[in-house]
C-alpha cells in the first residue's frame, strides 16, 4: 500500500469497516444509540421508515433485509407480521440481532453474509436495503446486486432502497488531512495516525472517502467507503437498465439528519 496515493475512482480496499473486529463493535453501538442518525437514523426515524414500507408490502410477506445490521428494522417488521431474514456481512452485528430476537421470541432468520457473493435466498415478496447502503456500492457491484434481487424476488415482488440526493454535496468538501489520536476512539484502541481524504467524483456523482490508520509496529490499514448521489432520473436509468421499474419515490421520511445528509430518496421498483 502507498499511503501517498490519490483516491482512485471506485477504487476498493483490502480492509473494511464491516468486519473489522475493533471498528464492528463501534459500528454497531453506533447502531444502538437511537437519538443518533449515525449508522440507523434516530428511533423516530426508522419508525416512520417502518410505517412507509407497510404500505408498500402487504403483512404476512416473505421480506429480506439486505444489510440489517442488528436487526432494528428486521425487529419492528417481524412483531408487525412480516415473516423476516435479515443478511449483514458483520459478525458483531448479527450475532447481536441473533441474541435480540431469541430475546423477543421473534422468529427471524438471521445470516451472517456478503450478500453481493454468497447465497441469499429465494422466493422474496420483498427485499428492503435501507440507510443508504445501495448508494455504498460501486457501479459492477450494483448490477450484481439487483440481478441477484430480480432472481429471488416473486413476479410480483417488491424491492425498496434508499439512496442521496444531490444534497448530500451541501455537507461535504474535498480535503486531505491527518491527525494524531491517543487511542480509544472509532478506528483503534491504540495511539496512531489517521490519514483522511475526502474526494468528489463529480461526473460520477459519488464522493470517495479514504482513511489510512497508522499504527507503532503493524502494517498500515486502508478503508474505502463510497457514497453515490442520485436525481429521480438517474435512478430511474439505472432502474431500468437492470431490468426493473420505477414505482414510486419519497423524499420526506428523513426530516432532518445530524450525520450525513437529510437529502434522502426512499426507492419503491419491481421487475
Amino acid at each position: 500500500m502507498n499511503i501517498n496515493n490519490e483516491l482512485k475512482l471506485y477504487q476498493r480496499s483490502k480492509d473494511s469497516i464491516w468486519t473489522d473486529g475493533y471498528i464492528s463493535k463501534n459500528m454497531l453501538a453506533a447502531h444502538l444509540d437511537l437519538d443518533n442518525d449515525a449508522a440507523s437514523r434516530n428511533i423516530n426515524t426508522i419508525n416512520k421508515t417502518i410505517k412507509w414500507i407497510e404500505t408498500k408490502i402487504p403483512k404476512n410477506s416473505k421480506v429480506l433485509d439486505l444489510g440489517c445490521g442488528p436487526g432494528l428494522y428486521s425487529s419492528l417488521l417481524s412483531k408487525n407480521g412480516y415473516s423476516i431474514t435479515g443478511v449483514d456481512i458483520s459478525k458483531c452485528s448479527i450475532s447481536y440481532a441473533q441474541n435480540k430476537a431469541i430475546e423477543e421470541g421473534l422468529p427471524i432468520s438471521y445470516f451472517c453474509k456478503d450478500y453481493l457473493k454468497e447465497d441469499i435466498g429465494t422466493g422474496y415478496d420483498a427485499v428492503i436495503c435501507i440507510y443508504c447502503d445501495f448508494g455504498a456500492l460501486i457501479p459492477t457491484e450494483q448490477e450484481i446486486l439487483l440481478d441477484k434481487i430480480y432472481n429471488i424476488l416473486n413476479d410480483d415482488g417488491v424491492f425498496i432502497f434508499d439512496v442521496f440526493k444531490p444534497g448530500l454535496c451541501d455537507n461535504k468538501k474535498e480535503n486531505r488531512d491527518w491527525r494524531y489520536s491517543t487511542g480509544e476512539d472509532f478506528w483503534s484502541s491504540v495511539p496512531h495516525l489517521l490519514l483522511e481524504e475526502v474526494k468528489h467524483f463529480v461526473e460520477q456523482n459519488i464522493w470517495g472517502t479514504k482513511t489510512v490508520i497508522i499504527e507503532k509496529d503493524k502494517k498500515p490499514r486502508e478503508y474505502i467507503t463510497w457514497d453515490n448521489y442520485y436525481t429521480i432520473s438517474k435512478i430511474e436509468k439505472l432502474l431500468n437498465k437492470n431490468k426493473f421499474k420505477l414505482v414510486s419515490t419519497n423524499n420526506n421520511l428523513i426530516t432532518e439528519n445530524t450525520f450525513a445528509s437529510k437529502d434522502v430518496m426512499f426507492v419503491e421498483a419491481k421487475k
